[in-house]
């Protein structure tokens, strides 16, 4: 069946499934192509190939099929569980248009997208792309999801994104501020949950404003000292307090440079990629969770696509928690 792609989309910029692997074994690339249905999905992964926002360094368009690459990599069976997502049912649907001159068109695109897919119930994982882009999918899920919603977010960055703006623009470190701002019947800064700020990437004005609204801050040194899952199951409290559903937004700069350099702001003092491949298998297992964003990965600053392949094992284990959470 030729897929017909939904809610505006177009044809991945990357399709993997070039990785044999034997009869007994399922690739990851294989398990998440798509035949064009959309009524048995239960998740999907939504390129958004967009960095027009970014103000340090470019490239970041390119993350969703760094992401693809990496999938080749992987099957879906989980060794420490014995399990396999065989049953759970998920693809890549393709990506969003994007027009890097016409920030505000794209983001309407990518809120309709995320409201189609939210509405009926499918989880988004969207593949940026900058961190701009958390903004129109945060948009996107509070239209799906209906009036009257409520929405708490977990963001793991080594920046707060709580600008209101770059030297005048917009840019991709603001897309949270604007969610409290512009949504603010739906997010509160009390189910803002913010883990991994890292030393000296940030501002003694951020952190006041981010007080200011009640935003739980969680600083990369304090997760080291206290334990980062111990963060996660307490994040989920604070996120789904008096919500109805529960949005993940991770920056791979959340992670330390050693372990994902491909990225426009390294971070030295970042978080072990392990630790964040078990807090999204917690985070997606949850009842609340409907979405996630993983952004900033940036190929040309990337070395044999070591941030891509973190990236689609960020995803994969994510999708694990949705699977284990849907099969029981």
């Amino acid at each position: 069946m030729k897929p017909g792609y939904p809610f505006g989309l177009v044809a991945p910029g990357l399709v993997v499934n070039t990785m044999k692997g034997d009869a007994d074994e399922r690739r990851a690339g294989g398990w998440l192509e798509w035949d064009g249905a959309l009524d048995r999905l239960q998740a999907v992964l939504l390129g958004i190939p967009f960095d027009g926002a970014s103000v340090v360094r470019t490239g970041s368009r390119g993350g969703p099929d760094a992401v693809r690459q990496g999938l080749m990599y992987y099957t879906t069976f989980s060794s420490s569980d014995l399990r396999d997502m065989d049953g759970f049912a998920a693809a890549d649907v393709g990506d969003v248009p994007v027009a890097l001159t016409d920030m505000a068109r794209t983001f309407e695109r990518i809120s309709d997208a995320v409201a189609g897919f939210v509405g009926q119930r499918i989880v988004p994982i969207a593949i940026g792309g900058d961190h701009s882009i958390a903004y129109p999918c945060l948009r996107g899920v509070v239209r799906g999801l209906g009036a009257g919603s409520r929405l708490g977010i977990i963001h793991f960055d080594a920046h707060h994104d709580l600008r209101a703006a770059h030297l005048g623009a917009e840019s991709s470190g603001v897309p949270f501020r604007k969610a409290l701002e512009t949504l603010p019947e739906a997010v509160h800064g009390s189910n803002l949950v913010q883990l991994g700020m890292s030393e000296f990437t940030n501002s003694r004005q951020l952190a006041e404003y981010a007080r200011i609204q009640g935003v739980t801050v969680m600083p990369g040194r304090d997760l080291r000292r206290d334990g980062v899952l111990a963060g996660v199951h307490q994040a989920l409290e604070i996120a789904g307090n008096g919500t109805d559903a529960i949005y993940v937004s991770v920056d791979i700069d959340c992670i330390d440079q050693a372990q994902a350099p491909g990225t426009a702001a390294p971070n030295p003092f970042g978080l072990d990629l392990r630790d964040i491949q078990e807090a999204l298998r917690i985070i997606g297992s949850a009842p609340k969770t409907v979405g996630m964003d993983l952004v900033e990965i940036s190929p040309p600053f990337d070395r044999d696509n070591m941030t891509g392949r973190a990236g689609a094992s960020l995803v994969l284990s994510f999708l694990y928690g949705l699977a284990v959470r849907s099969l029981g």
